[in-house]
């Protein structure tokens, strides 16, 4: 498909035109996809809110640990003060009636596998908290030391993202210059083009099309060495230029 009939310097021109609209529109959307990153990267942190969150996972399984050792705790004080009480009573005198005695021995002697029990309770509980703890103390390292390197980058990222936005000012500038120096039908194929293609300009590579890389018929391909006119390649409709 041919785009027109003008030639020389004119036909060279519109080639450049759209190479230029083309290499402007790759920047802009390199620099509006940068911007999207720092704007992301400044607004929050993914990683930083998974390692605060595993902190709070591991803050409420030390807590969750802290509390069962205190039940147990209690419960094994409470216990011993029994197995005390019932020691005190069996030797001190103060029951004399051979049936209670021998009712505060049996006592007693179900009182010691609780003890065990609960003592090998206690001391795995204790265990538990101190892993807890030293998880906890994991994750505050992990987060202090993200904290500190987000801080350490916000500011070289407000400047870079500053700047990114002045080039892309400038870029859509230039994109208008070149732009409106385009025929208003050239671009419209340009766009139309592009809208499929990624990119919808290429290079005649042999008597080839860059883009398809199929070969353009012997006028298209004379034409496009010609700069005689805007050409298209038959098979994938890119613009080929010199």
């Amino acid at each position: 498909m041919n785009g027109g009939g003008e030639a020389g310097e004119r036909a060279i021109s519109r080639g450049e035109h759209l190479l230029t609209l083309q290499e402007t529109d790759e920047q802009i959307a390199q620099l509006q996809t940068e911007i999207a990153a720092l704007e992301a990267a400044l607004a929050g942190d993914s990683e930083l809110d998974r390692l605060r969150e595993a902190g709070r996972a591991a803050e409420a399984e030390r807590q969750g640990a802290e509390e069962r050792c205190r039940g147990v705790e209690r419960e094994l004080s409470g216990v011993r003060q029994r197995a005390r009480s019932l020691e005190r009573r069996l030797y001190d005198g103060s029951v004399r009636n051979p049936q209670d005695l021998l009712g505060m021995q049996r006592d007693l002697v179900a009182l010691k596998p609780r003890l065990d029990q609960l003592e090998a309770s206690l001391l795995e509980c204790m265990e538990v908290s101190e892993s807890a703890e030293a998880g906890v103390a994991v994750t505050r390292s992990a987060v202090a030391a993200r904290e500190a390197e987000r801080g350490s980058q916000e500011a070289p990222r407000r400047e870079r993202l500053t700047l990114a936005r002045t080039e892309l000012d400038d870029q859509r500038a230039v994109r208008a210059a070149a732009a409106a120096a385009a025929l208003p039908g050239d671009v419209r194929i340009y766009e139309r083009v592009a809208a499929h293609w990624k990119p919808a300009v290429v290079h005649l590579h042999g008597d080839s099309c860059g883009g398809c890389h199929l070969p353009l018929g012997i006028r298209e391909a004379n034409q496009v060495r010609s700069g005689d006119g805007l050409v298209q390649c038959s098979k994938c409709d890119r613009v080929v230029v010199r």
